[in-house]
């Protein structure tokens, strides 16, 4: 039990509180901010009365630079390089729209303004949902650490009535192969010397592998920059049993989950071709221009990607930002996911939805009905109407053929109707 006396004392003007926090031990002061006895002790009963229910707050002096910094040390630093670097771009977002000085600066009125910043920026709502969840996740911590006495609302976003639609789409292999195609266009290696158009060759058959590996295994773009023939501090390829697999590490995923999942047989003959005495190191090691003595970092092999299907007019989709210009939305070219994409669209077609989730390494199986079954059903029903109008059409020639013969009058059109019924 807490309790909270009054005290006055000569020099000061208003009535002040005392306590011993029970944390501490130590006595704390505040001041009522009042020199009227009666309203000081309606002051110090409510503060009693927050402090015995643990719900007592402070206001907070925090700055957000300091909150940051302890966020990002304190927190943050537990979780997976990725989202670091997504809770790094959040807080910049932060810094350059709102610009709080304290972190309680940052209230409803702040994030509605940096919802509509980021809107006027181009990015797009699911972009800035799963934006403003980790600045919320970010501000629940200070909650828990007594550093704000309330998390600020955050805006609703309206859920579209459609389904949610990927940004992008399945592309085909006859789509692929015209990015490949491309490789060698983009890769514009300077020199006309017999070493120049070696190291050209070799930079254009990294990626030309890089694609087909892709393709064939289903690998998240930072995922397949992470597989290993015969190293397990990321995600290794594992010959050794009955069938061949995934081990994949719980830092090396975006799941966080140590697992082993399976392979599939493409990928596995894939792999096969591989000669034995280079199966060491990174499976995939797509070639930069010129010579580093590390290796590319995933955001340019995604854009070198990106540049393969613009470069191939390989088209799945507009992007959220429209063109000053033309007034119109940017067409959104094939990148590296729509690689993966493709691969979950096959593999659909010939296995149950809860394989196809172990096989996309889908953390909720929601997510495979969401982006695959429904599109594999629109895929259905697209071929069972094809085949439908097919055999209508070959009906209604063949009608028309014994109308003309037995001279009775009567339309090809009505014959393939009556066919449909019967």
């Amino acid at each position: 039990m807490i309790n909270v006396y009054l005290s006055k004392q000569k020099k000061s003007r208003f009535w002040q509180m005392r306590w011993i926090d029970p944390d501490t031990g130590r006595e704390r002061w505040q001041s009522t901010k009042t020199n009227i006895k009666r309203d000081a002790e309606r002051i110090a009963g409510q503060t009693e009365k927050e402090l015995n229910e643990g719900t007592y707050f402070r206001r907070s002096t925090i700055t957000w630079k300091d909150f940051r910094d302890r966020y990002e040390t304190e927190e943050a630093a537990g979780l997976a390089e990725r989202t670091q670097q997504k809770i790094g771009t959040v807080f910049n977002y932060v810094e350059t729209h709102c610009k709080p000085k304290r972190l309680v600066n940052l209230n409803e009125t702040a994030i509605s303004k940096l919802v509509k910043k980021l809107r006027k920026q181009g990015l797009e709502d699911v972009t800035i949902k799963n934006s403003l969840g980790h600045l919320k996740a970010a501000f629940n911590w200070a909650k828990s650490q007594k550093l704000i006495a309330k998390v600020p609302d955050f805006p609703k976003f309206k859920r579209a009535r459609t389904k949610k639609a990927m940004r992008g789409r399945p592309i085909t292999l006859e789509e692929l192969e015209r990015m490949i195609s491309a490789i060698p266009e983009v890769m514009k290696y300077p020199g006309e010397s017999e070493k120049s158009r070696q190291r050209k060759a070799e930079i254009v058959a990294s990626w030309e592998f890089y694609l087909w590996g892709l393709w064939w295994s289903g690998l998240r773009l930072e995922e397949s920059l992470n597989l290993f023939w015969d190293r397990e501090d990321g995600i290794c390829v594992d010959l050794t049993g009955e069938f061949p697999m995934f081990r994949i590490r719980a830092e090396a995923e975006k799941g966080n989950k140590d697992r082993l999942l399976p392979m599939t047989p493409e990928f596995y003959d894939f792999l096969q071709d591989v000669p034995e005495d280079q199966r060491t190191g990174h499976v995939f090691d797509p070639q930069a221009m010129r010579r580093h003595t590390d290796r590319m970092l995933p955001s340019s092999v995604s854009k070198m990607v990106a540049s393969f299907g613009e470069r191939a007019n390989v088209v799945v989709g507009e992007k959220g930002n429209i063109d000053k210009e033309t007034g119109e939305r940017k067409p959104r070219f094939a990148s590296a996911h729509d690689l993966r994409r493709s691969f979950g669209f096959r593999w659909s077609r010939r296995v149950k939805v809860f394989e196809l989730k172990e096989l996309m390494r889908h953390e909720s199986i929601a997510t495979t009905q969401e982006f695959y079954v429904e599109e594999n059903a629109q895929d259905t029903a697209r071929s069972v109407w094809a085949s439908c109008n097919a055999s209508l059409r070959s009906t209604s020639r063949s009608s028309a053929q014994n109308g003309e013969n037995s001279g009775d009058g009567e339309s090809s059109q009505s014959v393939a109707d009556k066919e449909v019924r019967k």
